[in-house]
């Protein structure tokens, strides 16, 4: 007898529809499995073997052959044991198919118990599914939060291969899970809470810069001794910046889905912020490996990811960053094939200025001028270029650390954002969003007018400080988003200067 059932895999962060065919007949024991499978979809005959007996149902002794189709997508996972045990059921005709399993999809992993645990990509996996005219989806119940947000389809959690059979036959009748994404998406929006920019005292020229930085989606780097506050403002980055809209939020939680990284949420409402150790090696920063997996630069996307102790991280490391800041997106090619991961990220670095940190306090600096000259030459180079605004941060005075001084709180500063970021998108209407950070220099053309005095400027400075012409872009892209942080139409005078003030510091 011959079966089919439908399933997925996942390759990147994009899905493609597997079908699980089932073949079964006369012949000499044996249970093959072929459709260019990794070692743990192998291993899923002998769990599947050993939860179909647990269950109470017996394989007879005859040929298994198990096709997953198509055979040039690499199959990896243990997301099909399930689908795998549906289909030597319905070929063994102990499923009926009350269900139309043509439009019926299923995943999960079994443990040898019959029981069924989770899986990753559940939500991806149902998003696809849907947009293919699939209406039926069984899936972990583990998985059902992040799956019954989906509306238009029917969405089954289960618990056992013996539960799923029950169902299937139509035994045992089950209401499918939903709620209403956008109720969702407002509970955890209340919920939520971030460190606020209340907390720091102080430091105004650097949540200047941050703000700015927000606004815009600029890259940021600041440079200071230990304990001037860096780290600290930098967690406080999101709590600035736009929040999300549904649709954002749904294409992150895909991402951190994929990854396993959900927890108990069902949807991902705020900011991303990835702070990855500077030790990290260059696949796990962009992606890659054997088995492709997004690295920390799409976690952080439509977020933070913030390098703390810059100068430490390996170059090679840091050069790897440079062409997803540029274009907002990574390829990666292996031998089973290429993986587009979107990596629309704000980089936030943060560095001392020398090997101890105090540079140039002499009173508490020891390292010599040829040590703190090596220091400085690692934030140097292609990537600095690409750091629309460098802060120089001195340290917290002792009057300002205690004062009781009300600072502005993360609300109020980005009420100011989002007026920015308003204005941005009028800009854009009728054309594809991009914040000021992600201007091509034709939109820099018509966006950014230069009047006579500010061009003057902008000589000078390119004369003065051999400036790039990746930096002279920049700095008008800054000073663009200084002048919507204003509301003003045109770039003044004072915004080219403020822009040039946050690039020169070395």
């Amino acid at each position: 007898m011959f079966s089919r059932v439908i399933s997925a895999a996942i390759r990147g962060i994009s899905i493609e529809l597997i079908n699980v065919e089932t073949d079964i007949s006369d012949g000499l024991p044996a249970f093959d499995m072929v459709g260019l499978l990794s070692s743990e979809v192998r291993e899923s005959k002998e769990r599947v073997r050993i939860s179909i007996k647990n269950s109470g149902r017996k394989i007879p002794p005859k040929r298994i052959t198990v096709n997953l189709s198509p055979a040039a997508i690499r199959k990896e996972g243990g997301l099909y044991d399930l689908p795998i045990a549906v289909g030597v059921l319905m070929a063994l005709q102990v499923i009926k198919q009350v269900f139309d399993m043509k439009k019926t999809l299923i995943v999960g992993e079994l443990g040898l118990d019959g029981s069924v645990h989770a899986v990753c990509g559940v939500l991806p996996i149902i998003l696809e599914g849907k947009a293919r005219g699939i209406k039926n989806f069984i899936i972990p119940r583990a998985n059902i939060k992040e799956g019954a947000i989906i509306e238009g389809v029917q969405v089954f959690g289960v618990e056992s291969l013996e539960e799923t059979e029950k169902i299937l036959n139509g035994i045992l009748c089950v209401k499918p899970e939903y709620k209403d994404i956008r109720e969702v998406y407002e509970q955890n929006r209340r919920r939520e809470k971030q460190p606020d920019f209340s907390e720091i005292n102080g430091q105004e020229n650097l949540k200047r810069a941050a703000e700015i930085a927000a606004a815009g989606m600029h890259n940021l780097l600041m440079v200071g001794p230990p304990g001037s506050g860096k780290s600290m403002l930098a967690a406080r980055i999101p709590s600035i910046l736009p929040a999300p809209n549904l649709d954002e939020c749904i294409e992150i939680t895909k991402i951190y889905s994929i990854a396993g990284l959900l927890g108990e949420t069902s949807l991902i409402t705020k900011r991303p912020f990835r702070a990855p150790h500077h030790t990290i090696t260059e696949k796990a920063l962009i992606g890659g490996g054997n088995r492709i997996k997004a690295g920390e630069i799409t976690l952080a996307h439509k977020g933070v990811l913030f390098l703390d102790e810059f100068a430490e991280f390996k170059r090679d490391t840091i050069e790897a960053l440079r062409q997803p800041v540029e274009t907002g997106s990574i390829t990666i090619s292996r031998i089973y094939g290429t993986c587009q991961f979107p990596a629309k990220f704000m980089v936030v670095a943060a560095a001392n200025p020398c090997k101890c940190g105090y540079y140039p306090d002499r009173s508490k600096c020891c390292c010599s001028e040829h040590e703190v000259h090596k220091y400085l030459s690692r934030l140097n180079g292609p990537m600095i270029d690409r750091m629309d605004l460098c802060v120089g941060v001195l340290p917290v005075e002792a009057k300002e650390l205690i004062s009781n001084k009300e600072t502005q709180n993360s609300e109020q500063i980005r009420k100011r954002v989002s007026v920015a970021v308003n204005i941005q998108k009028e800009r854009c209407q009728g054309k594809r969003f991009r914040f000021n950070s992600e201007l091509s220099i034709d939109e820099i053309k018509n966006c950014c007018p230069v009047g006579k005095k500010e061009q003057e400027l902008l000589f000078q400075a390119l004369e003065t400080f051999k400036m790039s012409a990746r930096g002279y872009y920049k700095t008008i892209r800054v000073a663009r988003t200084i002048a919507d942080l204003e509301e003003s139409e045109s770039i003044r005078e004072e915004h080219i200067s403020e822009a040039l003030g946050f690039r020169m510091i070395f």
